[in-house]
């Protein structure tokens, strides 16, 4: 049985009563742009972890620019649905998210309330209060601050939960504007969980990180066989310190010796990093925006014939979004089996988005049998 086998999102971002059913081991969605493929993509990342206020920050900020000032509760924020309704002006924003599912995964229903508040809070600002006035840091230190109270809440399958457990668990956390949120505990209802956003393959500190804990589980040599599919030349790879600086990654390359992992192109990299992120998340789920990203078309079937293989050996169950019809092509190729790939086409309709179940077999006929259009 898969970690999750049915999911409904009934309120996240646009959704409306999403119904995935019959999910797959490898499941990819496609549709027309703002059709919420992405948003499924976040929705997923939060059921897996509903408990877990870092899960909805960070998933709040996946989509922002890494220079951008805009405050982190916009963001947290539009997670939550929205009406657009003029007539009505609400001065403290209320809304609420809800997810239900059946798996492996004992999480049977997911809900998050979200509710804005103000609230006096000390100064974030002055480094330096020796040249201000008593009368000024007064009035900073008073200061109203704009913040949210989150409260999540997540019901268990009767028939999976333990049998010492509540049925219903919940977390109640604030987040306040331009202040750093610490969290002191995690709580463990949990299922391992990672995205792969089009832009994540270029944050070269994670790459140190996650070949560290791949070497150390063993996996290195499985992730060198990945980027392999792309450049036969590469031999190895090894984190390596710079004077001044932390360690990076290097390659380790026939042609080249020794060369940063900066000096090669997106399509190694962006692969580099989804295998990592593979070999991190064994028995979870791995969900990544933009599948083909950097990845040359001949190279597609050969890549996604390693992650199909190692999907199925470390037990993780994928997620993709594509708008690619040589991907969805690759991935077909890749695998052999109905519960293999199952592909949803979203189509918004109105208030409601559906979703058009692609299995195997009907995607076999329709791509190589009539050469027909999928994606929308």
């Amino acid at each position: 049985m898969l970690h999750i086998k049915n999911l409904t999102i009934h309120k996240f971002r646009g959704l409306r009563d999403l119904n995935l059913q019959n999910l797959g081991r490898i499941n990819l969605l496609v549709g027309i742009n703002n059709s919420g493929k992405t948003s499924v993509l976040e929705a997923i990342s939060t059921y897996c972890c509903p408990l877990d206020p870092l899960e909805w920050l960070n998933t709040a900020r996946r989509r922002e620019i890494k220079s951008s000032r805009k405050p982190k509760l916009d963001a947290l924020k539009w997670l939550f649905p929205h009406h657009n309704n003029q007539d009505e002006i609400i001065d403290f924003y209320q809304g609420e998210t809800y997810l239900s599912g059946d798996g492996i995964f004992p999480v049977k229903e997911s809900r998050a309330i979200y509710q804005e508040i103000e609230g006096v809070g000390e100064s974030e600002y002055l480094e330096d209060e020796s040249n201000v006035s008593e009368d000024e840091l007064e009035l900073e230190n008073t200061s109203i601050k704009r913040g949210a109270s989150i409260e999540l809440k997540a019901h268990l399958n009767d028939d999976l939960k333990d049998l010492n457990s509540e049925p219903d668990r919940i977390e109640t956390f604030q987040v306040w504007e331009h202040k750093p949120f610490i969290q002191k505990n995690r709580n463990d209802l949990r299922l391992p969980v990672s995205t792969v956003t089009p832009f994540s393959h270029r944050i070269e500190t994670l790459q140190v990180e996650l070949l560290s804990e791949a070497t150390l589980h063993r996996f290195k040599s499985e992730v060198i066989k990945s980027i392999q599919t792309i450049d036969s030349g590469i031999i190895d790879l090894q984190n390596l310190p710079r004077p001044g600086v932390s360690s990076i990654v290097y390659i380790d390359h026939k042609q080249l010796g020794l060369a940063p992992l900066s000096a090669f192109g997106d399509g190694v990299r962006r692969l580099l990093f989804i295998a990592l992120t593979l070999a991190k998340i064994r028995g979870g789920i791995l969900l990544i925006d933009e599948l083909e990203t950097a990845i040359h078309t001949e190279a597609l079937q050969e890549s996604f014939s390693w992650l199909v293989q190692w999907c199925r050996e470390m037990d993780v169950q994928l997620f993709a979004t594509t708008h690619s019809l040589d991907a969805i092509d690759a991935l077909l190729a890749a695998t052999e089996a109905e519960a293999d790939l199952v592909v949803y086409r979203l189509e918004p309709k109105d208030s409601i988005t559906q979703a058009l179940r692609l299995d195997w077999h009907r995607l076999q006929r329709l791509r190589e049998g009539l050469g027909q259009e999928v994606r929308w």
